[in-house]
């Protein structure tokens, strides 16, 4: 660095004037960097998507780039050769994107984050397998609170590179409960008894106009194994389930049937059923 300064010195031939008008011109450019900051936190602060750290943010980049601009126009005025300032300049420009490419996709993203806003403090997402509730957007990252009262940030790329799912759009998620009726029951008398049990959940009945469902899977002389679908809240899901398959049990039993409820699928009924058998 020493010698690419003494060598602009020694290559370099300006008088009075020449560094009178350096000064000015940095002067200037100071005062317009400083203009320039304001005027764009001024203008970005009008566009109600963008937030207070992913503003000062640009608006720092836009001074900077001022800053180094009017460093090579002094430079120039002062009659350094062009080739080694452009040189520096590009060198000092490949060392700061390469220092700065993850922020600076990171700020990218968070831009079209809170102009489309995909998503929305208080939204509960999942993203490769990370779910929880957004509590801060920020211009860099998302910090998510997980149901286990753990806090996990996420970089802003990650919620526009893979697929994101906003279970808050839609206001509520759909469940299942699986059911194994042993015997031969008249499925005819059943369902009904399974709808008005699922229906019979405040957390369920209450969330969606949709109604619940009844599947069969299987059926042989001595089981029949069904699905019962219905829709939940987000953050009630696990309560919900818990409750339809609590309702659903009893319901089976009032009905004079031995029956095995669960909500974690065929698998673990069919390996209940093998342990009783």
């Amino acid at each position: 660095m020493q010698e690419f300064v003494s060598g602009l010195v020694q290559n370099s031939s300006f008088g009075a004037w020449d560094v009178v008008l350096a000064v000015v011109v940095l002067v200037v450019g100071w005062f317009v960097s400083v203009w320039a900051r304001r005027g764009v936190v001024v203008a970005l602060a009008k566009w109600s998507g963008l937030g207070p750290s992913g503003t000062n943010l640009a608006a720092r980049l836009v001074r900077y780039s001022v800053l180094l601009l009017t460093i090579g126009i002094v430079l120039t005025v002062l009659g350094a050769p062009l080739q080694p300032v452009l040189a520096a300049v590009i060198i000092i420009s490949a060392v700061a994107f390469l220092a700065l490419r993850g922020i600076a996709a990171n700020f990218g993203a968070g831009l079209v984050i809170q102009a489309r806003r995909p998503v929305r403090i208080g939204d509960s997402i999942e993203v490769e397998g990370v779910a929880g509730r957004i509590v801060e957007l920020t211009g860099r990252s998302v910090l998510l609170a997980t149901s286990d009262g753990r806090t996990i940030r996420i970089p802003n790329t990650m919620l526009l590179e893979n697929p994101l799912w906003n279970a808050s759009e839609s206001g509520a998620v759909r469940s299942e409960v699986r059911a194994r009726l042993h015997g031969s029951p008249d499925l005819d008398r059943i369902c009904p008894v399974l709808l008005d049990a699922v229906a019979s959940v405040s957390s369920v009945s209450s969330v969606s106009s949709t109604d619940p469902e009844v599947f069969l899977h299987t059926i042989t002389p001595a089981w029949a194994d069904i699905t019962i679908r219905f829709w939940s809240a987000y953050d009630d899901r696990e309560a919900a389930r818990s409750s339809v398959v609590r309702a659903v049990a009893v319901a089976l039993g009032g009905a004079g049937l031995t029956c095995s409820v669960s909500s974690d699928g065929p698998r673990f009924l069919t390996a209940l059923v093998d342990a009783v058998d």
